[in-house]
């Protein structure tokens, strides 16, 4: 039987009590887009962690806004898998796409993150823009799908309550079985490094009393 939305860390356990969360970290809610399934899982809360992103963390802070690089992971099998993957400072969010080295057409998972730090200054069309860029990649594969994924997100975007750190995760192209796991673990390895770089960057701001600016 097929998982709705696999990442990893939320298969058979997917609420986390508040006394786990990392101190001084906001609740982290995923909410995921199923492409075969047409239709949008959660919201469910993830466990802060870096494990597995400090590496990309280190690369990520020598640079000004964005990140591209390789991935690797095993499948069910051992087999190896590489992956290309990208990270993005949009100003009010951070943006990552995945996808399968080898693998033709577009992103397998675009990860959309919206700091609770930068709810307050979001552009007022980011659901709008989010989605065109979806499009401008082919993606996702469920024709028609365009205004189920916008106006899911506009509506939490100005309906979520307490403050928290959204993450939204499209998937964009239909996998094998065999890899859907190592892709959900590399895309929350992705939006857990957004998190952390997003929050560095911030409070450098914060301390030297500049804005972030957009990109």
């Amino acid at each position: 039987m097929a998982l709705p939305f696999p990442w990893p860390r939320r298969l058979y356990n997917n609420k986390i009590c508040m006394s786990e969360r990392a101190q001084g970290v906001p609740r982290i809610e995923l909410h995921g887009w199923d492409s075969r399934a047409h239709a949008w899982h959660g919201p469910d809360e993830l466990t802060y962690t870096l494990a597995g992103c400090r590496h990309i963390l280190s690369k990520l802070r020598e640079l000004p806004g964005s990140w591209y690089g390789r991935l690797h992971a095993r499948d069910r099998g051992g087999l190896r898998l590489s992956f290309w993957a990208s990270i993005h400072d949009l100003g009010d969010a951070g943006l990552a796409a995945i996808d399968m080295e080898g693998s033709p057409g577009s992103a397998l998972e675009i990860i959309l993150v919206v700091p609770a730090g930068r709810r307050a200054k979001l552009r007022p069309d980011l659901a709008f823009e989010f989605v065109s860029f979806l499009r401008f990649l082919e993606g996702p594969e469920s024709l028609g799908s365009e205004m189920a994924v916008h106006d899911y997100i506009e509506r939490t975007l100005h309906e979520a309550g307490e403050p928290a750190t959204l993450v939204f995760s499209i998937q964009t192209r239909f996998v094998l079985a065999e890899v859907q796991i190592p892709i959900a673990e590399q895309a929350e390895r992705l939006a857990m490094t957004m998190i952390a770089w997003l929050a560095e960057k911030d409070a450098r701001q914060g301390a030297s009393g500049t804005d972030g600016r957009r990109c």
